[in-house]
């Protein structure tokens, strides 16, 4: 009796559970194993366990699984001058890593584009948080110009990616 309650309310709400998830990770392979192991949660269940709001139950073993796969995630590092380096979670589709390499190809290419002193300043400032004064320290150059830099680099990198978007 209780394998068959746990099956019917699992396959009532599995298409909404599957589209929650599917939203949440933006990977509809991941979200179908996320579902798969909503299930066997729910079937390891006692038989007094079901609490009156199944529906709600569901969804709360679904958001702790995203915890937990979020606590598991360990955070990657892009490096620059890596043509290879991508974001990806361990089970990535591969249009999203198809997607994560073009992105690092077009920052790559963008930031190879920009004049040395810009790129320098952009890539100091932001990946490494030095102030404008300290950019400027490194520089030679005083502080407002160091500010200049950064912002001449990103209004450039702005600009080179919007006219990416428009030509997609």
């Amino acid at each position: 009796m209780h394998g068959s309650l746990i099956e019917s309310l699992y396959v009532r709400h599995r298409p909404e559970l599957l589209g929650f998830l599917t939203r949440r990770t933006g990977c509809q392979e991941q979200a179908a194993d996320l579902c798969q192991e909503i299930y066997l949660r729910l079937s390891r269940t006692p038989d007094t366990g079901l609490p009156d709001d199944a529906r709600a139950y569901l969804f709360r073993i679904a958001r702790n699984l995203l915890i937990d796969q979020h606590r598991r995630s360990a955070p990657t590092v892009i490096a620059l001058d890596s043509v290879e380096a991508t974001l990806s979670c361990p089970r990535a589709c591969p249009e999203t890593t198809v997607c994560d390499r073009q992105c690092a190809h077009q920052l790559q290419d963008l930031l190879a584009r920009l004049p040395p002193r810009l790129r320098q300043a952009l890539i100091w400032h932001r990946l490494e948080g030095l102030t404008q004064r300290e950019i400027g320290e490194r520089l030679g150059v005083s502080e407002r110009m160091a500010g200049r830099y950064v912002t001449q680099a990103l209004s450039q990198c702005q600009a080179a990616l919007a006219a990416m978007e428009g030509g997609d």
